[in-house]
């Protein structure tokens, strides 16, 4: 049995293109999409007025954001692992995204209905700028291989 184990983990290896890295960033973003379930199930179980803060920590997102968190997850966890070729501009446009979130719920009273807190926001900068360095160095690499 370890030996079975070790044989599939031995196949396995991190990306070793930029372009590598945007497709593992999309699938991870399955992670997301169980998140926005588990969130949605949560609340039809006790109500859509519950506050968030009274949910556990990582859970803690109003029904909407767990709506973004959902569609994000499916649409990149597709992409992942589907459709690879569209793993670096989804890379790009979840950073872009999710740094606009950041900027307006840091900067700004415009949360779009959301309860965009401090770690809401720290989630927002760490993942967009993460995505957004993935992606563009995707595109960049892909540039330098052009020329």
């Amino acid at each position: 049995m370890v030996s079975l184990l070790q044989s599939k983990l031995a196949g396995l290896s991190w990306p070793r293109t930029w372009e590598g890295w945007a497709r593992l960033y999309c699938q991870a973003t399955l992670l997301f999409a169980a998140q926005g379930v588990l969130l949605l199930l949560i609340y039809s179980v006790r109500g859509f007025d519950t506050d968030p803060h009274t949910l556990p920590l990582g859970l803690q997102l109003d029904p909407r954001h767990a709506v973004i968190h959902l569609l994000f997850g499916l649409i990149g966890a597709a992409i992942g692992f589907w459709q690879p070729e569209g793993a670096v501009p989804f890379t790009v446009f979840f950073g872009l995204f999710y740094i606009a979130l950041a900027i307006f719920g840091t900067f700004t009273s415009i949360h779009f209905g959301m309860k965009l807190g401090f770690s809401e926001n720290a989630l927002h900068w760490t993942l967009g700028t993460l995505a957004a360095v993935i992606g563009l160095a995707a595109v960049l690499q892909r540039r330098g291989a052009r020329a």
